[in-house]
């Protein structure tokens, strides 16, 4: 699970705030690079959908969205953020998974004339669940929802992928998925700076999806253990870094002699998590255990 960032990154970060957009903060991260930090509650038609944390990169070519928002107000509100820092048109638009609030802006950029990208799985995942999300997203923003249209990505990768832009180096790397089957990673090495969209959670407690425990926590091993990066930018929260734990709490379960993911999920003890904005909800703390339990039994039963 993730974790805040120590007090002195904090303190070197948390200043920079350049402004607030409707619901979201305009956070500098460091030169050219912006992370924009949503509410931690529901969608509302006050926030247009950006529950979340998105972000854009300005190099030499143009600029580079990271997520376009969950409607055509909430891409246009993202559009004024990124107008009041440069004039530089937005040459691409990275969906960092196939959740509402990562793609559902993207025909207004595309219209702005930006190229969409994301992972193979990303893609398939719009396309899966693509009408679900439009009628919920719809459902919590009534009014504000109004103009939006699924626009998909043109260009989709299956592992790994460098955006051709100049003076700026940006990796798109899909390690199997995390919150969603289809998010990715977006890797600036020369910064050691790495946008980690719903890998990493931050003051709000994740949620774990059927099948989805063994892939979060291959991709949180692969951040920690290969990126190393100085910086996260995380899906949900402020600029932090990433601590897991979920795993070790649901195993020790087991080690103590629970072997019904059902008992596991409603013994498991989750006091560390208790700052985080959902925590009181109890019902999704279990389904989260629940999940991670579920894959550890069939894991352990093979």
């Amino acid at each position: 699970m993730p974790r805040l960032l120590n007090r002195s990154l904090l303190t070197l970060l948390l200043p920079l705030t350049a402004g607030v957009v409707h619901a979201f903060e305009t956070v500098r991260v460091a030169d050219g690079v912006y992370a924009l930090v949503g509410d931690l509650g529901q969608r509302t038609p006050e926030n247009l959908g950006h529950n979340m944390t998105s972000g854009f990169v300005v190099t030499a070519q143009g600029v580079v969205v990271i997520d376009t928002g969950a409607s055509k107000l909430g891409a246009q509100a993202i559009h004024t953020a990124i107008r009041k820092i440069t004039g530089w048109p937005v040459i691409y638009a990275i969906n960092t998974g196939g959740q509402d609030h990562r793609w559902l802006g993207n025909d207004y950029f595309r219209r702005q004339g930006a190229k969409l990208v994301a992972s193979a799985a990303g893609l398939a995942d719009m396309h899966n669940r693509g009408a679900e999300q439009m009628a919920m997203t719809g459902r919590f923003l009534k009014d504000k929802f109004a103009g939006t249209v699924p626009a998909y990505p043109d260009v989709t990768f299956k592992d790994r992928y460098t955006l051709p832009v100049k003076g700026e180096r940006i990796e798109l790397i899909y390690t199997g998925g995390a919150h969603t089957p289809g998010d990715i990673l977006v890797w600036l090495p020369q910064r050691s700076i790495v946008f980690a969209g719903d890998t990493v959670f931050v003051q709000r407690l994740l949620g774990v999806l059927p099948g989805g425990a063994r892939r979060w926590i291959k991709s949180l091993e692969y951040l920690r253990d290969q990126l190393k990066p100085k910086i996260v930018v995380p899906g949900h929260g402020h600029v932090t870094d990433l601590n897991e734990a979920l795993r070790e709490a649901v195993a020790k379960r087991f080690a103590d002699g629970a072997f019904d993911p059902v008992e596991v999920s409603q013994c498991l003890d989750q006091p560390c998590f208790k700052y985080l904005v959902n925590y009181d909800d109890l019902e999704f703390r279990s389904r989260n255990a629940l999940a991670v339990a579920e894959e550890l039994l069939a894991t352990q039963s093979r």
